[in-house]
C-alpha cells in the first residue's frame, strides 16, 4: 500500500483546508483554514453544480468547495 499524499503533494498550490459535516461540525481544518472556521456557515449555504463543486473568489484567495455524501471540503489557493 502507498503512502497518502500531503496536501501539498495532492493539491501543490494549496494553502489551507477546512472540513465540515452536514450539521456544520468542524472536522479538520489546516493552514488558512484554521483562521477560516467561522466561514462554514456560509460556505455550507453556497451554491454548487451538480457535482457538488463551487468556487469563490475571496480577496486574494480561491475557496474551492466540494460537497460529498454530506461532507463538505474546502481547498483555498492563491487567486493569482
Amino acid at each position: 500500500m502507498s503512502k497518502p499524499l500531503s496536501l501539498q503533494e495532492a493539491i501543490p498550490k494549496a494553502i489551507g483546508t477546512l472540513s465540515f459535516d452536514e450539521n456544520n461540525q468542524l472536522i479538520e481544518s489546516t493552514g488558512i483554514g484554521k483562521d477560516r472556521i467561522n466561514d462554514i456557515v456560509e460556505i455550507g449555504q453556497m451554491e454548487l453544480d451538480k457535482n457538488g463543486y463551487g468556487v469563490v473568489s475571496d480577496k486574494d484567495v480561491l475557496v474551492n468547495v466540494f460537497k460529498q455524501a454530506g461532507k463538505t471540503v474546502v481547498v483555498y489557493t492563491p487567486n493569482k
